[in-house]
């Protein structure tokens, strides 16, 4: 069943807090705050996670590889046999 909100923009209205229940200013952490170096281009090839996982044909081992000069956010998960493929793995 595809069923979808309707919702006229005229009824819509800006949201503006209370001056009275102002305290401080607060000011939100950013995402560099949590995490300050995760912007930043690997410097060599890296493995990031590693999970296993059983199935019926035996137990398979995934790694997260981020390539060098890649963020780590584009890492991809490879499996034993990609791995071993890459020659640039020291490990």
């Amino acid at each position: 069943m595809c069923i979808y909100s309707v919702v006229n923009v005229d009824n819509l209205k800006l949201y503006e807090p209370s001056i009275l229940d102002q305290e401080e200013e607060q000011v939100l952490p950013t995402i560099e705050d949590f995490a300050p170096d995760a912007q930043a281009e690997l410097a060599e090839y890296t493995v990031l996670q590693n999970k296993s996982r059983t199935t019926r044909q035996g137990q398979h081992y995934l790694w997260q590889i981020g390539l060098k000069g890649q963020l780590p956010g584009k890492a991809k998960w490879y499996s034993k046999e990609k791995v071993e493929g890459l020659r640039a793995l020291p490990h």
